[in-house]
C-alpha cells in the first residue's frame, strides 16, 4: 500500500469510500422500499374471501401449480390473500387464508418504518435488528405451522382436496 502523496490525494481517496450515514441511508431505502411496495400491493388487491386463496392471480400470476396438480395447497398458498386481508382489516380472513400472513404483514410494517427512520436519519436502526441464523428457523417454522393449520382446517371442512 502506498502512502498518499499529498493531502489532496487523501481527500480524493476519501470521496471514493462510502460514508457510514450514506451507506445506512441506502440500506434503509433498500429495506423500506420493498416493504412499503408489498403493503401497497396488498392494499390494492382485493382478498378473495370465498376461497381464502388465489388473490395473487389479480397480479397476473398463474394459479399455484401444486394446488392445481394435487388439490392441496403449497406451504405459501393463501399468503397473498392473508397479507391483503390484513391490509383491509379483515383479520379473521387473514387467519383463515394463512396465519403466518398476519406475522408477515406486521414484520413488513416494522421493517418498513425502521427503514424509513434509517433513511431519514442515517442512523443504523436496522443494524440493531440484525438477522441471526435462528430467524430463518422461526420464519420457516411459522410458514410450515401456518400451512399445517390451513391443511388441517381445510381437510376437516372439506375444502381440500379441490376436486
Amino acid at each position: 500500500m502506498t502512502e498518499p502523496k499529498s493531502l489532496d490525494d487523501e481527500i480524493d481517496r476519501s470521496a471514493d469510500r462510502p460514508r457510514p450515514a450514506r451507506r445506512a441511508r441506502l440500506i434503509g431505502l433498500a429495506v423500506a422500499g420493498p416493504c412499503w411496495a408489498m403493503l401497497a400491493a396488498a392494499w390494492w388487491l382485493s382478498p378473495r374471501e370465498e376461497l381464502a386463496y388465489g388473490t395473487a392471480e389479480q397480479m397476473g400470476l398463474p394459479a399455484c401449480s401444486i394446488l392445481v396438480r394435487t388439490g392441496y395447497p403449497c406451504p405459501t398458498c393463501g399468503m397473498t390473500t392473508s397479507v391483503s386481508a390484513m391490509a383491509h382489516g379483515k383479520v379473521a380472513l387473514a387467519a383463515r387464508a394463512h396465519p403466518f400472513g398476519i406475522a408477515l404483514f406486521a414484520l413488513a410494517i416494522v421493517f418498513g418504518v425502521a427503514g424509513v427512520v434509517q433513511l431519514a436519519t442515517g442512523r443504523d436502526v436496522l443494524g440493531r435488528m440484525r438477522a441471526r441464523w435462528w430467524w430463518l428457523l422461526v420464519v420457516l417454522a411459522g410458514v410450515f405451522a401456518g400451512w399445517g393449520w390451513v391443511l388441517y382446517a381445510g381437510v376437516l371442512s372439506g375444502k381440500w382436496p379441490i376436486k
